[in-house]
């Protein structure tokens, strides 16, 4: 609702689209077994070291 208040409130329509279209791709997702698996599953090995984040001033 909040996302629907301030396209309202904006007059633009582009927030509630992408919200829709979020929504469409994780149906998708959720009604294909083997792109759930894939993508659900935990990483083989290592994924290696992070980066140290950038000190903000």
């Amino acid at each position: 609702m909040d996302t629907a208040r301030g396209a309202v409130a904006l007059d633009d329509p582009a927030p509630i689209a992408l919200l829709l279209t979020q929504w469409r791709h994780s149906a998708e997702v959720h009604a294909d077994p083997a792109l759930l698996a894939l993508i659900t599953r935990e990483p083989d090995g290592d994924l290696g070291p992070a980066a140290m984040p950038e000190a903000t001033e």
